[in-house]
């Protein structure tokens, strides 16, 4: 049983919650975390004397009193596209495949990147004339059945942390090491690479700056979270590293 300030969130209402967090390795941690946080801001718009007609609307009215984030100027705009150059280019393209090792529900992630890691070395010591035979043989992508084929890439494609680790690869390579994304862990080639160029600020200005509020105004949350966390008292789960879709 879990208690938010001596209110009891129900099994049942794990249950419930713990079906939409399938995906989660712990299915039922995250949607205890869930449940405590939603809890938590409900309670906290009750104490503000604000609606509570729903999570949503709870959330959403809550935020807009407790927590505030500046906005993104132009110094710490210029800041953020001066230190991040190959995150403003057009152009640029790479043909990819890849293996991935997908993380499930219930899947031991360090396991996973062991095995992920052996079938790595094995490849490189074939040679990659073999890759689309190992994609065939180990993905759990669909793409494995055209050998991990992704096609051409460009930037804005692929999930971000897999797209900056494939386009720092140099063409007609094999990545020495695996690539970890959201999804599992990745074993990638690069065939033929074109260089596009990089965009002025003036043109990324405005999409930089939305961007950067996003981001900032994210943050503030999760850590207006944690301090709600840190004044309540939570029985029946670890809050450690809760994080929730609710922020999102």
């Amino acid at each position: 049983m879990i208690t938010v300030n001596d209110i009891v969130i129900t099994e049942a209402a794990i249950l419930e919650e713990a079906a939409r967090h399938a995906a989660d390795p712990n299915p039922r941690l995250a949607a205890g975390h869930e449940l405590v946080l939603r809890e938590l801001v409900r309670q906290r718009a009750l104490e503000l004397g604000l609606p509570v007609d729903d999570d949503a609307s709870a959330l959403e009215t809550v935020l807009a009193r407790d927590v505030r984030t500046p906005e993104a100027d132009e110094a710490s705009c210029r800041r953020y596209y001066e230190g991040h150059p190959d995150e403003f280019r057009e152009g640029d393209r790479v043909e990819v495949r890849h293996i991935l090792f997908q993380v499930t529900a219930g899947v031991d992630v360090q396991r996973l990147r062991g095995r992920a890691n052996v079938i790595l070395a094995e490849l490189h010591r074939d040679g990659v004339a073999h890759f689309t035979r190992y994609a065939r043989e180990y993905s759990n992508c669909p793409s494995g059945r055209e050998g991990g084929d992704l096609g051409i890439l460009t930037r804005g494609d692929a999930v971000p942390e897999f797209e900056r680790a494939v386009f720092a690869l140099p063409a007609d390579s094999l990545a020495g090491e695996l690539i970890q994304t959201r999804f599992g862990f990745h074993i990638v080639r690069t065939g033929y690479k074109v260089e596009g160029r990089p965009l002025p600020f003036d043109e990324v200005r405005e999409r930089l700056a939305d961007w950067l509020e996003d981001a900032s105004q994210r943050r503030a949350v999760h850590q207006y979270l944690r301090r709600l966390v840190g004044g309540a008292r939570i029985e029946g789960i670890p809050m450690e590293g809760a994080e929730s879709p609710l922020v999102q």
